[in-house]
């Protein structure tokens, strides 16, 4: 069982005390503590708003009523949900790929059209941490609807120090 507090403290020190480098010990306690579930190899998420529903009907006395309801409805999906580790403010998840081993940083809370909300430590096979990456997103409009694609990756971000 892994001690959420810990993964915690240890991630928000990785994000937190430094714009350029982290902790590599840091970064190697965060390895050592997350559990080693499968990788997916294709990781598809879905996010999106509708408008508010309306309700109309008649009230005695009053006369036809138009009721609309101005918050919008949101849902989200996301096909890796179960492989992620809860700790605090934060989701992690661990990945294992090609001798390599990855650790996915994500805020819980965060839309996933917000660029900088997510972060990926790469590590050697050997567990030594090489870097972090930081997420921003392409979007792409589906021709002229109001549906937008958005695909995230990976740039640079912070050495170890």
């Amino acid at each position: 069982m892994p001690d959420r507090f810990l993964i915690a403290a240890t991630v928000d020190r990785l994000i937190y005390d430094s714009d350029t480098t982290f902790n590599a010990d840091d970064a190697r306690i965060l390895l050592d503590e997350l559990p080693r579930r499968p990788s997916p190899w294709v990781q598809l998420g879905i996010a999106g708003k509708m408008s508010g529903g309306s309700s109309r009907g008649f009230a005695a006395g009053v006369g036809d009523v138009n009721i609309k309801d101005k918050e919008d409805r949101q849902f989200q999906y996301n096909s890796a949900n179960d492989l992620y580790t809860r700790a605090g403010q934060w989701k992690l998840m661990w990945i294992g790929k090609r001798n390599r081993q990855y650790v996915e940083i994500e805020q819980v809370m965060a839309d996933a059209t917000d660029e900088g909300r997510g972060a990926l430590i790469c590590y050697e096979p050997d567990g030594t941490p090489t870097r972090m990456d930081i997420r921003f997103n392409r979007s792409f409009s589906l021709f002229w609807s109001p549906v937008i694609i958005v695909i995230p990756g990976w740039k640079p971000w912070k050495t170890p120090a």
